[in-house]
């Protein structure tokens, strides 16, 4: 399945994260949904939001009780630090394309 991240269908942040994911081949999912909630990007059961906006506590109620994980990865930590993302991603959520948690 074909992914479209373009500059209009998403956000600059976005597109840096959607690199490091084709960089490393990890298989995800855009603008999906959770419990009729949509998140940015989902690995496994990795439900990654992007950005600079607050947190909706109610929809991260229910991605949790959806079974996933909930990551958060700020516009600025893309833009400031794509590599220590990449790094925290890899080492951290992500093991040869597999949720560790």
């Amino acid at each position: 399945m074909r992914v479209n991240v373009n500059k209009r269908s998403s956000t600059k942040a976005e597109r840096r994260f959607f690199e490091i994911l084709k960089r490393n081949h990890i298989p995800f999912q855009f603008r999906n949904k959770i419990a009729g909630r949509e998140v940015d990007f989902i690995i496994d059961k990795i439900a990654i939001e992007i950005g600079n906006h607050s947190q909706d506590t109610k929809k991260n109620k229910c991605i949790l009780e959806g079974g996933y994980s909930l990551l958060f990865i700020s516009n600025q930590e893309l833009r400031d630090f794509p590599a220590d993302v990449q790094k925290h991603l890899l080492e951290n959520w992500i093991k040869n394309g597999k949720n560790t948690n």
